[in-house]
């Protein structure tokens, strides 16, 4: 995946409009390179995100999701 497909598809199309939508919601992402290149983080300038964690083991949205499943 290249990070000009994902800022396109992704989150111009569906990440940000939701985002928007939520105004209280948080979004992370990993530590994937198209997550980390500087047009994904230029994207994300005007909404709310989480740091990514170092390892992914520690990730704050881990926790919630195993209580549920």
């Amino acid at each position: 995946m290249r990070a000009q497909w994902y800022v396109h598809d992704i989150l111009q199309r569906h990440v940000l409009p939701l985002m928007q939508r939520l105004p209280a919601a948080l979004f992370q992402q990993d530590n994937a390179r198209p997550h980390t290149a500087r047009v994904s983080q230029d994207c994300l300038r005007t909404i709310t995100t989480l740091p990514r964690p170092a390892y992914p083991e520690i990730s704050e949205i881990n926790n919630p999701f195993s209580l549920i499943f």
